[in-house]
């Protein structure tokens, strides 16, 4: 009898515990596939065929006219005209600006550079960037145009003292990172 009962008992548990456990759906083979490739570590490997960036600092005028605000950009090639590329992709330089030169002089150690610059690395003590065009404005555009060059090309391609010109003739001279860029305008 105890068997009997014993038997009668595990084959209700046995149906008890098929009623509870969940019912296999029907699924998509391309949903399955889906599922498996994402997420997953293969999904997180670079892919080696992928143009490597160099990170820039791109400084452009605020809506307010008080200072300036960052921006970080990805380039293929970090130089001169690269970077006056995006600063009129911003609008700080007119469409039609090109760089007609860009002259460095003299190396320093880098102990100093400002922000971002690798200890020991060799710093440009000296630039001349000559622009084709840079736009008019009045005292406060100026102040801040010449400061968003001379901010992303201080700071990107490691100058101390830079020269900004147009055809030329000399904009501004003597032009060196300014850290506190958010707010230079407090009139």
């Amino acid at each position: 009898m105890k068997k009997i009962a014993l038997c009668i008992t595990g084959a209700l548990l046995a149906v008890s515990m098929a009623a509870c456990s969940p019912t296999q759906k029907e699924t998509d083979p391309a949903a399955v596939l889906e599922q498996q490739s994402t997420g997953s570590a293969e999904d997180k490997v670079p892919d080696p065929t992928t143009e490597v960036l160099e990170i820039a600092s791109i400084y452009v005028p605020d809506e307010e006219r008080t200072g300036l605000k960052q921006a970080m950009e990805g380039l293929s090639t970090l130089d001169a005209e690269s970077l006056v590329a995006k600063l009129v992709e911003y609008g700080v330089l007119p469409e039609d600006c090109q760089v007609l030169s860009y002259e460095t002089e003299g190396e320093e150690d880098g102990s100093s550079a400002g922000p971002g610059a690798e200890a020991g690395a060799t710093v440009t003590a000296s630039a001349v960037l000559n622009l084709s065009d840079i736009p008019d404005g009045d005292n406060i555009d100026k102040q801040l145009i010449t400061a968003a060059i001379g901010n992303t090309i201080t700071e990107n391609l490691g100058v101390r003292s830079l020269t900004i010109q147009e055809n030329g003739t000399v904009f501004a001279d003597g032009v060196t990172f300014q850290n506190e860029y958010e707010t230079l305008i407090t009139e």
